[in-house]
């Protein structure tokens, strides 16, 4: 007689929930980790985040549901930045904008409970000073959705004022504008008398800045004329190259993808002349970084990280993060299987119960009596 395999089912069951909470809330981000890209010494980074848009209370469904994945999308953003400040803690964190995804419609009370939650998904580091530029959801400027001076100061007040320029390290500056307003230190003339050729030029917008396609884009590239350009806003993203003098024409629009992952990108910004002076690069690129939240409505969210070495070249690479609905099924899929092992074992403990012979000598309909009298007791 074939010996009986033992299988302790409430063992069972917990193997395969801890299992799947370990895969998804620590290998599936360390395997991601492992494939991101290192930094050499002696260089200045900048790492990128794009639209994480901390969900509101208004656009959310009302009650626990909307507990829930307001809850889940803040844990998934705090994983992101929790593994990217250990990769990359002396790298200058850049948010470019969309922080809230209810700021610029929400009460005072509502932006301050916002911007608290803000703080404790990207909690300060005190190795780098963090760069905030606002965008429309958090001030207005799209569609019908006005831009006014008080949502600019609740911002300011909340994120901080921001500068004319940033200076990351000593060869490299960071001008953030916009195409929303130009209010305050966000007006392109007051940075003018700011930038040196001596130090690589950096411009940061919310939306993207290139092509050519009005007066904003052209005063960019006239008073600015910046050495590489990044953006945000479209969720996707992207690489913008054209030639300098005639944006208009001569570009090529290249989309980036986790799956075909066209970076590391290499762009030379500008080069030494034999005579010591320093020329700008014939082409233009602006570099529009995926989003890092999951709820976008996109497939694959990133951050992006650009090391800047002192003679202007730049490597730019999208640092991919686990998708979060997957694993949001995975969950669902572990806890189907545990609810189908316990009603198994259940079935399989009556059908033995049921299927037990009575002990010798005592008649079987009196057994089950005795069995029912016992159960009730």
């Amino acid at each position: 007689m074939g010996r009986r395999m033992f299988i302790n089912v409430n063992r069972l069951c917990a193997l395969v929930l801890l299992g799947t909470i370990a895969y998804n809330e620590y290998f599936a981000y360390y395997f991601s980790y492992s494939s991101w890209a290192s930094i050499p010494s002696e260089t200045c980074s900048l790492l990128f985040y794009a639209d994480p848009q901390l969900q509101g209370y208004n656009g959310e469904p009302p009650g626990l549901l909307g507990t829930i994945q307001r809850w889940d999308s803040d844990r998934y953003l705090k994983s992101v930045y929790s593994w990217m400040s250990y990769k990359y803690p002396h790298s200058t964190p850049v948010f470019l904008g969309d922080l809230l995804d209810e700021g610029s419609e929400a009460t005072d009370d509502e932006y301050k409970d916002y911007a608290k939650r803000f703080f404790n998904v990207f909690p300060p580091l005190s190795t780098a000073e963090r760069i905030f530029t606002p965008g429309d959801n958090d001030v207005g400027g799209e569609g019908g959705d006005l831009i006014t001076l008080k949502k600019l100061d609740r911002f300011r007040h909340n994120f901080g004022a921001n500068k004319l320029f940033y200076s990351p390290c000593s060869f490299l500056d960071v001008f953030p504008v916009s195409r929303l307003t130009e209010h305050g230190s966000l007006n392109i003339t007051s940075k003018i008398e700011h930038l040196t050729r001596k130090k690589t030029v950096v411009v940061i917008s919310h939306v993207p800045v290139l092509p050519l396609n009005g007066r904003f884009a052209e005063r960019v590239m006239t008073d600015l004329n910046p050495d590489i350009i990044f953006s945000a806003h479209d969720h996707r993203g992207s690489l913008f190259t054209g030639s300098r003098k005639s944006l208009n024409h001569e570009k090529k629009m290249e989309f980036f993808s986790a799956k075909n992952d066209i970076t590391p990108v290499k762009i030379q910004t500008r080069h030494m002349n034999l005579d010591g002076t320093v020329e700008m690069a014939e082409n233009m690129s602006e570099i529009v970084v995926p989003t890092c939240s999951y709820r976008m409505g996109v497939q694959e969210m990133g951050v992006g990280l650009a090391v800047f070495s002192k003679s202007g070249d730049l490597v730019y690479s999208n640092l991919w993060v686990p998708a979060r609905f997957p694993l949001l099924y995975l969950y669902l899929a572990s806890v189907l299987s545990i609810f189908i092992l316990i009603l198994v074992s259940k079935c399989l403990t009556f059908r033995k119960t049921r299927r037990r012979p009575p002990p010798p000598g005592i008649n079987y309909g009196n057994y089950e009596l005795l069995k029912l009298a016992t159960h009730e007791i």
